[in-house]
């Protein structure tokens, strides 16, 4: 297969006329986006070994990739894989700790702060963070990591979950009111008075 620029592949306009058929390398795509996947699994799934769900994401994109056609934006199309994999990942995990008992510390792709107490108190903030979004849904917990984590803009969202933008904006409300109530019922009203 012949590589093409990833970049102006990207950001070419959507529908059909629009994307002639496009044909990537495995190759190509790796060296790309292998980190752009790596952070978006260290986000989504910050337990896991990301080098492990790294190579299962790409394994999938190599199955794939005679498929992708170019009608959405090959990051776009990477991010479908990830959550994919790492949601299979996250339910087989689950069914491990209830068959098992067994739960793995948190680790955090964050850089360290300059004191123990700042390590402490951001380790503390990321494992309460991530407990309770384990027991929120898929769907919310999928949310709430790429908007408030990871920054995307509701169109990269919806483009990415297949759900329209204007409903988007509902399901990340509900899904931050779910995250509120899932803190304080299991902390309390904070002393601030917002969790």
């Amino acid at each position: 297969m012949r590589g093409i620029d990833l970049e102006s592949a990207a950001g070419q306009a959507s529908g059909p006329e629009a994307h002639p058929a496009v044909e990537l390398s495995l190759d190509t795509v790796y060296r790309a986006h292998s980190e752009l996947v790596s952070r978006w699994i260290r986000r989504l799934e910050p337990r896991e070994d990301p080098e492990d769900l790294l190579h299962e994401v790409f394994l999938v994109v190599q199955n794939r990739l005679p498929t992708f056609r170019g009608d959405a934006a090959i990051t776009t199309w990477l991010f479908a894989i990830t959550v994919r994999v790492v949601g299979g990942r996250r339910r087989k995990q689950k069914l491990r700790r209830l068959l098992f008992g067994r739960f793995e510390g948190d680790r955090s792709d964050q850089p360290s702060p300059a004191t123990p107490e700042m390590q402490a108190s951001r380790s503390e903030a990321s494992r309460v963070l991530y407990e309770l979004l384990e027991g929120l849904g898929e769907r919310d917990r999928t949310l709430l990591i790429l908007f408030e984590l990871e920054g995307l803009s509701g169109k990269e969202i919806a483009a990415v979950m297949g759900v329209p933008e204007r409903g988007l904006w509902t399901l990340l409300h509900r899904a931050r009111g779910r995250l509120k109530r899932a803190y304080i019922e299991r902390y309390g009203m904070p002393e601030g008075g917002a969790p």
